[in-house]
């Protein structure tokens, strides 16, 4: 996937700011932070790839201001096309692209952690998964996160990516939207292992004209995923109009989904 790169000025005192400090954490609200994080050299009996895993963290207007007050928290994965471990290119499109360019809705109360795939690896290969689940249990304890109201997403590559981790961690997430890319690609998932994550709510949003993901098969992928797990909650959306690009422009810039995650809790569940 090929975008243009919004370029950014990344302070030296943001890259700070995402880590954890002996006296707490620092933060800066209203921008996105560049973070690093140290993945464990072995996870679960796995050699790690990498050392440590970019991610970019955005704190909302108010966070901080009441010590007691907890936040819900989206987990946001990318789409591929990233060979230079490059954080602004992370920033260049979808849900970091809105906040970059202050487009999220009014009130829009959310921490988000957007973090990077290793250079060229997709989010389900090797023990990535586990990284990410590894980083997200860091952000829950380094901030003040509402570990009842943490929602994941993701956009094409990321949007199976999603489906993956939510099959494999279904507890950690309050609720899940799949954009331009549903279901798990190509790879056969017998339903034992597809249902493993029907507790988890599912809102899978496609555009009509994508080329690229094709709608038809990821439609066919979610009715699949209903008639093997008949209790799950699952919505689904088309965007006649949309392409694979404009279809993640348009849905992560909709008031209505973020409403539509907060409807929903962990603690519901």
């Amino acid at each position: 996937m090929k975008r243009s790169i919004v370029w950014i000025v990344l302070l030296s005192f943001w890259l700070a700011a995402c880590a954890t400090q002996p006296s707490g954490p620092l933060w800066q609200t209203g921008v996105q932070l560049q973070g690093v994080f140290d993945v464990p050299a072995v996870i679960n009996g796995v050699q790690s790839r990498l050392p440590r895993m970019n991610y970019l963290l955005y704190l909302p207007e108010g966070y901080g201001d009441d010590p007691d007050k907890q936040w819900p928290l989206i987990f946001f994965l990318h789409g591929s096309g990233d060979n230079d471990y490059d954080s602004a290119w992370v920033m260049s499109y979808g849900l970091p692209e809105v906040l970059h360019s202050n487009e999220q809705p009014d009130n829009f109360e959310f921490i988000v952690v957007s973090p990077q795939a290793f250079p060229g690896t997709a989010w389900w290969d090797g023990n990535e998964l586990v990284v990410l689940d590894k980083l997200l249990d860091e952000m829950i304890h380094t901030y003040q996160v509402d570990a009842d109201r943490v929602y994941l997403t993701g956009l094409s590559m990321g949007g199976y990516g999603s489906w993956f981790m939510a099959t494999f961690f279904p507890e950690r997430f309050a609720a899940m939207a799949s954009i331009s890319g549903s279901g798990y690609r190509t790879l056969n998932v017998n339903s034992e292992v597809m249902c493993r994550m029907s507790s988890v709510p599912v809102w899978a949003i496609h555009g009509q004209q994508d080329d690229i993901s094709d709608p038809l098969s990821n439609k066919l992928s979610i009715d699949l995923y209903r008639r093997e797990c008949p209790d799950v909650e699952l919505d689904w959306t088309l965007y006649p109009e949309d392409d694979h690009f404009t279809t993640f422009t348009k849905a992560y810039r909709d008031p209505a989904l973020y409403d539509w995650f907060l409807q929903h809790t962990r603690a519901s569940q």
